[in-house]
């Protein structure tokens, strides 16, 4: 499966349990640089092997992207998400979560790409494509908004955590 922008092309292929480290790599390298930036969301201490297992184990399905056969980027993608999108959770969405690119590469475009795809996978089911984000982070609110995605509502959560919900028809 490929996509092309402005030249750069990325492979995206599902990922296997094998790669699971190659995911924890991806997570905890953007959850430094989120940290750094100051935003309260991923700690890399608090990234582990076992969660990305137990995301596999509970039928969420992972990707990963390569550009010339070097691994730039991951999400996964799931169909049910009570825990984040409690009683607005349903069965005729797909959720996109822990969307990281190796900081390495940032600024080529991959990312969009990366989020096309899983928007174009999502709609080839036949479902609606819903995300999430820290209220906090404007930037990234800002971003989600300019790609079309549409303001649902916004969480706040017993530890803090303010999430904007956003999804996309």
């Amino acid at each position: 499966m490929k996509r092309v922008e402005e030249n750069v092309c990325i492979d995206v292929s599902p990922a296997s349990i094998e790669e699971s480290h190659e995911i924890l790599k991806l997570l905890k390298g953007a959850a430094s640089w989120i940290q750094a930036k100051g935003i309260n969301q991923w700690h890399p201490d608090e990234i582990h092997l076992e969660h990305i297992h137990e995301f596999f184990h509970n039928g969420c399905e992972f990707y990963l992207a390569r550009m010339n056969e070097v691994i730039v980027e991951t999400l996964f993608i799931c169909w049910s998400d009570p825990i984040v999108w409690e009683e607005l959770d349903d069965e005729q969405s797909g959720y996109i979560h822990k969307f990281a690119v190796n900081r390495d590469y940032v600024g080529l475009g991959i990312g969009s790409q990366l989020l096309s795809w899983a928007e174009q996978y999502i709609r080839d089911k036949g479902k609606k494509i819903r995300l999430d984000c820290m209220a906090e982070n404007h930037r990234l609110n800002q971003y989600y908004v300019e790609c079309g995605y549409k303001y649902v509502k916004r969480l706040e959560w017993g530890n803090g955590w303010k999430i904007s919900l956003y999804e996309k028809d």
